[in-house]
């Protein structure tokens, strides 16, 4: 009679509290245990326990054959074979051997017997959706006595071989003094020719309230101290460049002025310079523009031998009267306009502040005051990986800010497009850099590049992570794929 046993099959170990019951519940089984090892073993342990209900009459034996079984393909592992009373008297005059046996016992009639069964086999690929069942045949002198199809315990789906790559973070070092500044452009409006603000001209009080409210976010914050202002004037290109050198270094003048009576500033803390002609703004507005012949403006905006007030009655003259009149309402006010930088620094801030800051005004931060921040969390949790998107935010060509940002979305399992467009800032031949893309490439299946990697970034001195990866890296080379 054939019983079946499905027992469960997984990568970690699985031990089962409730035990399982098979042949009209006379064989018992408890404790159940599969393991896969690292090096592709299965390792099976089980108890198989004959219950006090299971009669084997004395010249009948029975066969205990425990089997993998998935998509067609059958592994039948060592039998445990049990004697009736008079049938193994007559095996041991005999000394019959049996293939693939297990272990050979007595059934003693009245008694719970338990056979602890450990094996080890090779690993395979279509194991890991298999089902473990346990034939049971009682067989007489010659004949299968009983026969039965069995029941079904269990159906199984185990998980693939799971990578566990160490992923390489740098801890920035101490920023000295946060310089930082705040960069803005105002457009204020001047009569023709004239030099002199008029705060309540056209929409210059709009304007004006800019620049107060940039400087004084940073004056009226008690984190920061004002450390200097720097104004950049412009003029557009119509008129002569004579003309427009002295109105836009007058208009600066003016500004400055401004800037330093409304604060009562000593001028020292205010740097200025001024442009006559904006004409790279003047070449980007034309260059995203749909003025006709826009193509033969450029080559003249282009031309350096041409002088500069021929240059600009050339261009009005091929954009016509109707495209000129464009550039003039369109193109032209924007270009007149003052550019201020505020400079400031920043104080240090402890480990509370910072995590207080980081989500109100993280420009203030350091990029190590953000990776301390990322450190007080739990790796993968969603402050962890946060700080280190602020972190790439507020430094965004910073190599390290764009390292430790690749590699938290790599350890979080993100987007590995997005990890790779980081560490394409990063140092290249950072050890932690190599390590990284090698994940990456170990992750996607390419597993020869991400041993190239690896090796490399052992060489560059990272050991621990690198000799780490390369051990999983192992794993998956040897998992089987048949």
């Amino acid at each position: 009679m054939k019983k079946i046993l499905y027992i469960l099959f997984c990568l970690l170990p699985v031990l089962n509290g409730n035990a399982q019951t098979l042949y009209k519940n006379q064989v018992r089984i408890e404790k159940e245990s599969i393991t896969r090892s690292d090096d592709n073993r299965l390792t099976i342990n089980l108890d198989i326990v004959l219950q006090t209900n299971l009669k084997i009459a004395s010249n009948n034996v029975a066969t205990l054959t425990p089997f993998l079984e998935a998509d067609g393909q059958t592994k039948a592992l060592p039998s445990i074979i049990v004697y009736g009373r008079k049938r193994n008297i007559v095996n041991q005059r005999n000394h019959k051997n049996f293939e693939n046996t297990y272990t050979v016992i007595r059934r003693k009639q009245t008694e719970e017997q338990k056979i602890s069964y450990l094996i080890q086999i090779p690993f395979e690929a279509w194991m890991r959706t298999a089902n473990m069942k346990l034939n049971i045949d009682i067989c007489g002198c010659c004949d299968i006595l009983e026969e039965n199809s069995g029941e079904l315990i269990t159906r199984l789906n185990i998980s693939p071989l799971k990578l566990q790559p160490s992923i390489a973070y740098i801890t920035p070092q101490t920023e000295g003094v946060k310089h930082r500044a705040v960069e803005g452009s105002a457009y204020l409006d001047f009569p023709v020719n004239k030099y002199i603000i008029y705060p309540e001209y056209r929409r210059n009080t709009i304007e004006l309230a800019k620049i107060r409210a940039t400087i004084d976010t940073v004056r009226n914050d008690k984190n920061t101290t004002l450390t200097g202002i720097k104004i950049h004037g412009y003029a557009s290109p119509e008129g002569g460049y004579a003309n427009n050198t002295r109105l836009a270094e007058e208009r600066t003048k003016a500004l400055v002025d401004y800037v330093s009576s409304y604060y009562n500033f000593d001028k020292k803390l205010i740097t200025s310079e001024s442009t006559p002609e904006d004409w790279a703004g003047f070449r980007k507005f034309v260059a995203t523009s749909s003025l006709d012949k826009k193509d033969e403006i450029l080559r003249l905006m282009n031309d350096e031998s041409l002088d500069i007030d021929k240059k600009e009655h050339a261009i009005a003259k091929l954009a016509g009267p109707q495209g000129y009149q464009y550039i003039l309402d369109t193109c032209y006010p924007a270009l007149r306009h003052s550019d201020y930088t505020v400079n400031y620094t920043v104080r240090g801030f402890n480990l509370e502040e910072s995590k207080e800051i980081i989500n109100k005004r993280p420009q203030l931060l350091s990029l190590q005051e953000i990776y301390l921040v990322a450190q007080s969390y739990e790796p993968g949790s969603e402050e962890f990986n946060h700080s280190f998107l602020v972190a790439a935010t507020m430094f965004p060509d910073d190599p390290i800010a764009n390292l430790n940002a690749g590699a938290m979305e790599i350890q979080k399992s993100g987007d590995m497009a997005v990890a790779k467009k980081h560490l394409a800032k990063a140092d290249p031949k950072a050890a932690e850099t190599l390590n990284n893309l090698g994940v990456i490439a170990m992750l996607e299946g390419d597993l020869e590049t991400a041993e190239i990697y690896f090796k490399a970034a052992k060489e560059a001195g990272l050991y621990a992570q690198a000799d780490a990866n390369l051990k999983e890296l192992k794993k998956k080379q040897n998992y089987p794929t048949k």
